[in-house]
């Protein structure tokens, strides 16, 4: 018999739970550059929009993390000229030139052409590739076009990656010719790869970055930053409006190669404004949410969450019976919290059963907190209708 756990809380104020919101919020530790580099995306079907680009966020995302800024992303066809060109000035211009798509074997796939002609370089055909591709495609007929992907410059290195969770080597390479990296354009094949090499081949001194949430818009706060960001030259401010969240309206970034630089222009600016415009916004709750939990507890004079918390555990020793009752209010919400909790604890990785009532009154801002909120665990959602 399904159980639904509708609210165990017992009588929590609201003052309590933003307390916990609050703590809950603080950054944990984890274990901020000179290094540059240049992206290529190539490929007519980008251009076109028969494709969605998601390699680029993807590789800035990770560079970042290695230290590397990403200080141009250039979108160009498939044309052997324009494709020599663009390496070439890259290639002056950033330590690290990355390029993705058009490494396959239909007639538009130039990139090796392209990275041959702009270092006057050859072509040839490279043993391991061929082995590669006849074991892939299961064919020894070199007349198949499935072998122009052998096609690399003589100069080139072969750079193999690992798979993440079992560790054996991936089927194809990174092409390397001197700074200039060529990666697969098919994101599946691509976020494997560069995940695998992004820290052995692209190093550069980590950025130290903090965010900031303001329950005001920009206009309020941007001569302030403006003055700070002149006191700092050497921090990266970055300010964002925010529409559609309800806990924060703006978001700034500070960030820069030195933990102490960063930490006294962020202090600068926290206090040439009113404290209460500052939000403590935790973006990824469900990350460290064990110890998040436990700080809490530390600080807090309230023992509910905590039998509230043992509750869970008990009923989630059989998860499959259990189903959490959500309609996106503050406690709802902090219950479906405590649930994830009390999974970590039990190391149990099963989705958590949601039940969802919706009504036609429900504004689209409900239901879209309702898809952030439960996105960002592992969950099993029904949703049933009812009239009011």
């Amino acid at each position: 018999m399904l159980q639904i756990c509708q609210y165990l809380l017992r009588n929590l104020s609201i003052s309590n739970l933003r307390r916990y919101a609050s703590i809950a919020a603080r950054p944990f530790s984890k274990s901020g550059d000179k290094f540059n580099a240049g992206l290529i995306i190539i490929g007519d079907e980008i251009l076109k929009a028969q494709v969605k680009d998601t390699n680029s966020f993807f590789m800035c995302s990770l560079l970042w993390e290695c230290g590397v800024k990403v200080e141009k992303i250039s979108v160009i066809s498939d044309d052997v000229d324009l494709i020599a060109n663009e390496i070439m000035e890259f290639s002056g211009k950033y330590k690290y030139v990355i390029t993705s798509g058009g490494i396959g074997p239909t007639h538009d796939d130039m990139t090796f052409e392209g990275l041959a002609k702009a270092f006057n370089d050859s072509l040839h055909c490279h043993p391991t590739i061929v082995g590669i591709v006849q074991d892939v495609y299961r064919t020894q007929d070199e007349k198949s076009p499935a072998f122009k992907m052998a096609h690399v410059p003589k100069k080139a290195v072969l750079r193999f990656g690992k798979h993440q969770e079992t560790g054996e080597c991936l089927k194809f390479p990174c092409v390397n010719v001197e700074n200039v990296y060529v990666f697969p354009g098919s994101p599946v094949y691509l976020e494997r790869l560069f995940q695998s090499l992004c820290k052995e081949l692209f190093k550069g001194e980590k950025f130290v970055k903090r965010e900031l949430f303001l329950d005001s818009k920009e206009e309020s706060f941007a001569d302030v930053l403006t003055k700070v960001a002149k006191e700092f030259p050497n921090v990266a401010f970055g300010s964002y409006p925010i529409t559609g969240e309800s806990y924060y309206k703006a978001r700034v970034t500070i960030e820069s190669d030195s933990e102490d630089e960063t930490l006294r222009a962020q202090e600068r600016f926290r206090s040439s404004l009113p404290r209460e415009i500052f939000v403590n916004y935790d973006k990824h709750p469900h990350v460290d949410s064990h110890e998040k939990f436990l700080a809490f507890m530390d600080e807090c004079q309230c023992d509910d969450y905590g039998k509230t918390l043992e509750e869970l555990r008990k009923l989630y020793e059989k998860p499959k019976e259990v189903a959490i009752c959500f309609d996106g209010s503050v406690e709802s919400t902090v219950l479906l919290h405590l649930a994830h909790v009390a999974q970590m604890q039990l190391k149990n990785s099963s989705k958590i059963n949601v039940i969802m009532f919706k009504n036609e009154e429900w504004f689209p801002e409900v239901e879209n907190f309702v898809k952030d909120i439960t996105s960002r665990r592992r969950q099993r959602i029904w949703k049933h209708p009812i009239q009011i």
